[in-house]
C-alpha cells in the first residue's frame, strides 16, 4: 500500500519499489522508471535524487485530454469528498467543461483558451441555450479545472499561465433580513401556532440553524439539562434520493445553547416519540424533505402578509440580531458553524435601518453642544 501522495510500494519479495513517470507509451499511457531498495527510506532517497537531477522544465509533456485528466482527478478526490460535493463537481464537468474543453489535449490548453472558455460560459454557458451562467457557477468551474491542473502539475509539464487565470467576480447578493418590527411580528404569530413547523421556524430564527441541519434534527440531539442542541448531521437531496450526512464542514458540527422558552415549546411534541426520531417527521427512518420545509415557510409568509424571502434569511436575521445585541464575532462564528470569522462578518451581518439610525444619532455633532451646555 503506497503512502499518501507517493508512488512507493513494498513488494511481496520484501523489497521496496518506487516509480517515477518519465514519458508516454504510444497508446498515451504513462511510462514509469522504477528503483528498488531494501527499505522505504532508501527508495525515497533514490526517487528524490532522480527528481533533483531532472532539469527545470523537463517534466513529462502530458498527452492526456482535459476529459481524461478530470476523470483521474475526480477519482483521486472521491474518498475525501462528501456526496454533495462530488455530485456538484461531476455536474460541472459533465455540463460545462467536457462539451467545450473535454477533447483538448492538456499540452495544447493555453491561458488564452481557458480565459475565452470562461467568457463564453459567462455569456452563453447555460445547457438549455438560454443565456449565460452566473459568475458563481463560472468561478466554481474554474476552481475544478485549477484543482485538476495542480494535480497534473505534480508529474507533467503544464503550459504557462494556466493557474493564473482569474474567475469573474460574483456580484454580492443583497440579503433582505427581517427587521425589528418584522421579527417581532413573526415571533408573535409563530408562538401562537400549535404545530411543530411553527416551533421549528422559531428555533431557526433564534439559533441560526441551516435548513438541512433542521431537517436532520433528532430528539436525541437535545440536552434539556444543559439547554443545548448538538448539530451532528444535515439532509440533502442528491440524484433523486435524500442523503443524511455530516454537516457542511468540521466547524459545522457544534453545540448551540437554546433559549429555555423554545425548549419548553418543543417538548410537548416529544411525547412518546423515540429518541432517534426526526423531530419534524416523528420517524426514525425518514427525515423531512428540505424543499417541503421551504414550501411551508413560503406559505406561512404569504398567509401572514410578510414579504417573500428565502428560508436562509432566518439564519442571516439571527446573525444580524446577535451583532446588534453586542455579541462578538468569534462567538457568533462558532454558533453559525463557520470555519472563518471573516465569512461571518462579510456574508451574514446586515446592519438594519434601526442600527444605522442609532449609530447616526450617537455620532450627531449636535450632541457636542448638549455636552458643552
Amino acid at each position: 500500500m503506497p503512502r499518501k501522495g507517493e508512488n512507493i510500494y513494498k513488494r511481496r519479495d520484501g523489497r521496496w519499489e518506487g516509480r517515477l513517470a518519465v514519458g508516454y507509451k504510444p497508446d498515451g499511457r504513462a511510462q514509469y522508471r522504477s528503483v528498488y531498495a531494501k527499505s522505504y527510506a532508501e527508495v525515497k532517497a533514490a526517487l528524490d535524487k532522480l527528481k533533483r537531477e531532472r532539469r527545470p522544465g523537463s517534466q513529462v509533456k502530458c498527452r492526456l485530454t482535459v476529459k481524461n485528466l478530470l476523470e483521474v482527478w475526480l477519482q483521486s478526490r472521491a474518498p475525501d469528498l462528501k456526496p454533495g460535493s462530488r455530485a456538484r463537481y461531476a455536474d460541472l464537468i459533465r455540463l460545462h467543461i467536457e462539451p467545450n474543453l473535454g477533447g483538448c489535449r492538456l499540452a495544447d490548453l493555453t491561458a488564452e483558451k481557458l480565459a475565452d472558455f470562461l467568457r463564453q460560459q459567462r455569456l452563453h454557458g447555460r445547457a438549455d441555450g438560454k443565456g449565460g451562467l452566473s459568475a458563481k457557477t463560472v468561478s466554481d468551474t474554474l476552481a475544478v479545472l485549477k484543482s485538476a491542473l495542480k494535480y497534473a502539475g505534480r508529474t507533467y509539464a503544464l503550459p504557462p499561465g494556466l493557474l493564473d487565470v482569474t474567475p469573474p467576480k460574483p456580484k454580492p447578493k443583497r440579503v433582505q433580513t427581517f427587521g425589528f418590527f418584522e421579527t417581532e411580528r413573526l415571533t408573535r404569530i409563530l408562538s401562537r401556532k400549535e404545530d411543530i413547523t411553527a416551533v421549528c421556524l422559531l428555533l431557526c430564527l433564534n439559533s441560526g440553524l441551516r435548513l438541512g441541519e433542521l431537517c436532520a434534527l433528532r430528539w436525541s440531539d437535545f440536552n434539556c439539562l444543559e439547554q443545548t442542541l448538538a448539530v451532528r448531521r444535515t439532509v440533502q437531496r442528491l440524484q433523486g434520493a435524500l442523503i443524511v450526512q455530516t454537516p457542511k464542514t468540521a466547524a459545522s458540527e457544534r453545540r448551540i445553547p437554546i433559549p429555555k422558552a423554545i425548549l419548553q415549546m418543543l417538548w410537548p411534541y416529544r411525547k412518546h416519540a423515540e429518541a432517534d426520531a426526526y423531530i419534524l417527521t416523528g420517524r426514525t427512518d425518514k427525515p423531512m424533505e428540505p424543499r417541503t420545509m421551504q414550501y411551508r415557510f413560503a406559505a406561512f409568509l404569504k398567509k401572514n402578509g410578510l414579504a417573500p424571502r428565502n428560508f436562509h434569511v432566518l439564519r442571516h436575521s439571527f446573525a444580524t440580531r446577535c451583532v446588534e445585541q453586542g455579541m462578538d464575532a468569534k462567538t457568533l462564528s462558532e454558533l453559525l458553524g463557520h470555519a472563518n470569522v471573516r465569512t461571518t462578518l462579510q456574508l451574514y451581518v446586515h446592519p438594519g435601518m434601526e442600527q444605522k439610525r442609532a449609530g447616526i444619532e450617537a455620532a450627531c455633532t449636535l450632541n457636542m453642544l448638549k455636552e458643552m451646555a
